[in-house]
């Protein structure tokens, strides 16, 4: 039995469709089907159920299912964990973040890949949703989001910060000087809103269900950097954390007056997973260029 062939049989068994996973693997249909059947004449058990065009699992194939999981993440953690003892600087770190905690982002990576020249670091920009499926299926290694409202079993939140959601504003705007807004004024002026599936939108939405109220903007997308170009270019209002806004010193941000639990900044986690010495460096430098802008926040 070779780590290779479970990690196919877990492709497989994901996807229950041959084709796709033998072309998420970057194999062949045949290399998968073979690599596959050898798995079962070696365990001597069906995994799979080929009926037609379709597959499907067996009792014993759901069973093992668990257990190959975690041995591909044991001997992930176990080599990750050598590297480390061994100081050897080398590897990928994979991040994932949404829009509204990039604030400082570039410095942090510049201080990060001075210290850690041989470590390819691929960033990841999503919605908190997705970003948290990439890291339950470990294509992520530390998720930044404001916190999710959801109960996940794998996954460990840590919080951060605070960051009221506000009406986002541009400085000579006649709501600029104000402390506070209530979404029944809101309501009155011209609005561009983030998408559903946003944080900053679900966390807006619970606001409105809760007052039984609603809001009608003139436009509504996913992509939060749009959406503050247009504040500052137009007389229009967006909702969004305030910490979008840090360093963008033509806008100003006015918290909600109905919101009774601030958004927290947190940072995503595998629950139990071995944390690799560059994860724990990068959210360490995370945490230092959030010391140097609380000010700000």
């Amino acid at each position: 039995m070779e780590l290779r062939q479970i990690k196919y049989y877990i492709k497989a068994a994901e996807l229950l469709n041959f084709t796709e996973a033998a072309k998420q693997l970057y194999i062949t249909q045949s290399t998968l089907s073979q690599q596959i059947k050898q798995l079962e004449e070696e365990m001597n058990v069906t995994l799979f159920d080929r009926i037609g065009k379709r597959v499907y699992l067996t009792e014993a194939g759901s069973e093992f299912l668990p257990y190959a999981k975690q041995t591909i993440k044991d001997t992930e953690m176990g080599m990750q964990r050598l590297l480390d003892l061994q100081d050897i600087r080398k590897g990928t770190l994979k991040i994932g973040i949404t829009y509204s905690l990039s604030f400082g982002l570039a410095s942090i990576l510049l201080r990060f890949m001075r210290e850690y020249p041989n470590i390819k670091i691929e960033v990841k920009y999503n919605t908190a949703l997705e970003l948290l499926e990439m890291l339950k299926s470990r294509d992520l290694d530390l998720v930044f989001s404001l916190k999710m409202r959801v109960q996940e079993e794998l996954v460990e939140m840590s919080d951060l910060y605070e960051a009221p959601l506000c009406a986002i504003v541009h400085k000579r705007h006649v709501l600029a000087p104000r402390k506070e807004i209530s979404i029944k004024e809101l309501s009155q002026y011209s609005l561009v809103l983030p998408s559903k599936g946003l944080s900053a939108r679900s966390a807006l939405d619970e606001i409105l269900k809760m007052h039984n109220s609603q809001l009608d903007p003139h436009l509504e997308m996913n992509d939060v950097n749009i959406l503050l170009q247009l504040v500052e270019s137009s007389i229009f209002t967006t909702i969004l954390s305030q910490t979008t806004i840090i360093g963008k010193k033509e806008l100003v941000a006015i918290p909600i007056a109905e919101q009774k639990n601030m958004m927290t900044a947190s940072v995503l986690t595998l629950k139990g997973a071995y944390q690799k010495a560059s994860a724990v460096a990068f959210l360490n430098y995370f945490k230092e260029e959030l010391n140097y802008t609380k000010e700000l926040i």
